[in-house]
């Protein structure tokens, strides 16, 4: 063997070792992935956060940081006093405050689920839509799906909006506002506030309905996301930003600039994780709500 040759067949042994070891500290130590947030929720004075490896972690308060149920899940809904998360077998489970039901999902699999005001909804690979959680001081029907097929669901607090597979939007419940009385056309998402209610249509435009006329207002931009909460709305437009209108009477509309992969609207904060599993709230925070735990900020 000359001695190119030998030099040669070092490098590549060292490279061969230096390699192995790598993955072995890689197989080691906690993957800088796994700890990061693929997307979040906000409640009324709390939020939480998917992690990449399944994980739900939550901060704030009512439901308690400790309430949230163990597990792996595959997607996160937070309603206002309670959470609901979708399990890898497409089970649903819930927590937080169950008053009239809210957080005692019934049995069996689940395509998608919503959590709302005082109710739940979820979708099932069938299609098919079933709900949660009846107030009898506050029954508008927005438990009682329509016998529709469904692609998804977004509970409010009083009406509950889906898009059907013919993709258009169906409403339920609470209507005194014109918050259950959706607009003709075919939308690709929609997603349900106190007494409005906005969609996405196919081109990225967002159109609304209801009574409040700032939230109902949104930006002439084109969005991927959208999230209503009683008073303002956030969505990430088709350049990755957020942007969020209506009521900024905490700084909750005031979303900061950067990338953005996903955002959440809760009563007066917001939520959004960054491209990299980041993330960062924003708004009223005296019950810890915007106080984003260290692994994720």
């Amino acid at each position: 063997m000359s001695a190119a040759a030998g030099a040669e067949t070092g490098r590549r042994a060292r490279y061969v070792i230096a390699a192995a070891l790598a993955l072995a500290a890689g197989a080691l130590l906690p993957s800088a992935a796994n700890a990061g947030a693929i997307d979040v929720g906000a409640g009324a004075t709390h939020s939480c956060a998917l992690k990449q490896n399944g994980k739900v972690v939550c901060w704030g308060a009512d439901p308690a940081p400790e309430a949230v149920a163990p597990g792996a899940f595959r997607s996160l809904s937070v309603g206002w006093t309670h959470d609901c998360a979708l399990t890898e077998l497409g089970e649903v489970a819930c927590w937080g405050s169950d008053s009239v039901g809210e957080a005692s999902p019934p049995p069996g699999r689940f395509a998608s689920v919503s959590a709302g005001g005082n109710h739940t909804c979820g979708v099932r690979p069938s299609g098919r839509v079933r709900c949660w959680g009846h107030d009898p001081m506050a029954d508008y029907g927005q438990a009682d799906p329509p016998p529709e097929e469904f692609l998804s669901v977004s509970a409010g607090g009083d009406h509950t909006c889906g898009i059907t597979t013919s993709r258009n939007v169906s409403c339920w419940g609470r209507n005194d506002y014109g918050e259950a009385s959706p607009l003709g056309g075919e939308f690709r998402s929609v997603s349900a506030g106190s007494f409005d209610t906005c969609g996405i249509r196919p081109g990225g435009k967002v159109r609304c309905w209801g009574i409040d006329e700032a939230e109902t207002q949104p930006p002439e931009q084109k969005f991927m996301d959208l999230d209503l909460a009683p008073l303002h709305a956030c969505g990430i437009n088709v350049n990755d930003r957020a942007r969020c209108w209506g009521s900024n009477a905490y700084g909750q509309s005031s979303s900061p600039r950067g990338k953005f992969k996903s955002v959440a609207a809760g009563f007066h904060h917001s939520c959004g994780v960054r491209p990299r599993g980041k993330v960062r709230c924003w708004g009223r925070g005296d019950s810890g709500q915007t106080d984003v735990p260290p692994a994720l900020s």
